[in-house]
């Protein structure tokens, strides 16, 4: 069975190197978003690509923009010429700002439209959001407010409430286990726990640079801590409040199906973070239109687990999204 390299056996790589090369946005900045709600606060943001049709692609919790790293190259650079991709920084994380205060799904939505807004992207039916995990939520509220903006979404590993089927002290231990300080190879270890299913840890590395797709996430993990600000305690936990209070009702949800016409959850079996029961809630809610996508090996992070199967399914569903509003 494959093993993963120890820490000083990654680090002595060659694929350290260049294990991260970010791709040169289109356009990028930080804009004020919140004023009037507690701001201004300062959003960061990048647009890669510069075809025709918007992604926005919202990212969850802790995450920061780079994480999109494999839909940027082939959204926003590989297709380049068709789209033109958003990602950013949420509030709390990255080069975004982090103030003390109470977070919502819904208000990190108005942040995300204020953002968009900025970049004049206004047309009806013209945005093409994906969002995954409290990126997702945060999508939700998005769809239910703004539904007249939006031709597509992608709901990816997420939920409308969080419910926890597990035993109340065993989901206890699992919640202090995010926050409980940790040396760098325990983090290590607990995030690949976490996010992925063990068979693709011990498969050979994607891109045939390290032995497994364990070492090359360990050494995106590393370049993240040395080259992306990391989130203070306060800011994550801000986050995890607004995905753990998030609420978006069996009405609004059937809501959102019925005002955009093109809806896709996608989800993993094996995704510890969110159980596969909210999944199902998801769609059973959403209704019959919805698209459904399973992944049965996957766990949390299909886009990077399933990485080229994620991209064509997203692309293949925005571009009939896209085909269909130009003919109306």
């Amino acid at each position: 069975m494959a093993k993963l390299l120890s820490l000083p056996e990654l680090l002595a790589h060659p694929g350290m190197i260049d294990v991260v090369v970010p791709f040169v946005p289109a356009k990028s900045g930080l804009v004020d978003v919140a004023v009037g709600r507690g701001g201004p606060i300062k959003i960061n943001y990048e647009v890669h690509g510069t075809g025709d049709i918007r992604l926005v692609f919202i990212m969850g919790l802790r995450a920061p923009l780079i994480a999109w790293q494999r839909q940027i190259r082939f959204f926003g650079h590989e297709h380049g010429d068709k789209f033109s991709m958003l990602v950013f920084d949420n509030r709390g994380v990255g080069a975004s700002d982090k103030p003390l205060m109470r977070y919502s799904t819904s208000e990190m939505a108005l942040d995300a439209l204020e953002l968009i807004d900025h970049l004049g992207w206004i047309e009806p039916k013209q945005l093409h959001v994906v969002g995954v995990s409290m990126g997702g939520m945060i999508a939700q509220e998005l769809a239910f407010r703004f539904h007249d903006r939006i031709a597509s979404l992608v709901l990816q590993s997420t939920a409308a409430t969080i419910k926890s089927e597990v035993p109340f002290f065993e989901n206890i231990k699992r919640r202090a286990a995010l926050i409980k300080p940790k040396t760098l190879e325990e983090r290590l270890q607990a995030a690949r726990d976490n996010l992925f299913g063990q068979r693709y840890l011990l498969a050979p590395d994607e891109m045939g640079v390290f032995p497994t797709n364990g070492d090359r996430f360990n050494a995106e993990e590393i370049w993240k801590t040395e080259n992306v600000i990391q989130p203070p305690f306060l800011g994550f936990m801000s986050q995890l409040v607004a995905a753990g209070w998030h609420s978006c009702s069996p009405e609004r949800l059937r809501y959102i199906a019925d005002n955009i016409d093109f809806v896709l959850v996608a989800y993993g079996l094996q995704d510890k973070m969110i159980e596969p029961h909210h999944f199902k809630y998801l769609v059973e809610k959403l209704g019959p239109r919805v698209r459904v996508r399973e992944f049965p090996d996957a766990g949390h992070v299909i886009s990077t687990e399933h990485v080229r199967e994620y991209n064509q399914m997203v692309k293949e569903l925005v571009e009939e999204a896209a085909a269909a509003t130009r003919n109306e």
